[in-house]
């Protein structure tokens, strides 16, 4: 049972964690991208 327990754990952590630093990096970019056209304007 504790073997497919941390294979679970591992799965998930190696699905979430990729697409948490993207949402991550897409939230940064577009503050970066909001903050240089608002001040342009």
């Amino acid at each position: 049972m504790d073997m497919i327990a941390s294979f679970l754990a591992g799965s998930i952590l190696t699905l979430v964690l990729p697409v948490g630093l993207l949402i991550a990096v897409a939230v940064w970019w577009g503050t970066i991208l909001r903050r240089r056209s608002g001040g342009d304007a």
